[in-house]
């Protein structure tokens, strides 16, 4: 008899702890900010139009700084293996 009183309990206590104990977000919303207009809305082609004008970025210099880092780990790699077990 008790382990049936047992999960009806726990689902009470569950359901107790989902009470309605929802902050107030609209009190955190300042007068100024309710008082102020919409944004204004702008079509969104333009904006996409000019994301295919920005040139893209140089390969060389992260080419250089990438074997830079690779000369550095396989350095490190060496360093590790010659290491005594």
């Amino acid at each position: 008899m008790a382990r049936r009183l047992i999960i009806p309990v726990l689902a009470a206590a569950a359901l107790g702890a989902c009470g309605p104990d929802v902050p107030a977000l609209d009190a955190r919303i300042g007068a100024e900010a309710r008082a102020a207009d919409f944004p204004d809305l702008v079509p969104l082609g333009p904006l996409l139009a000019g994301v295919d004008a920005i040139p893209p970025r140089e390969a060389a210099p992260e080419g250089a700084s990438l074997e830079a880092r690779t000369a550095d780990l396989r350095r490190r790699a060496a360093a590790l293996r010659a290491l005594p077990l």
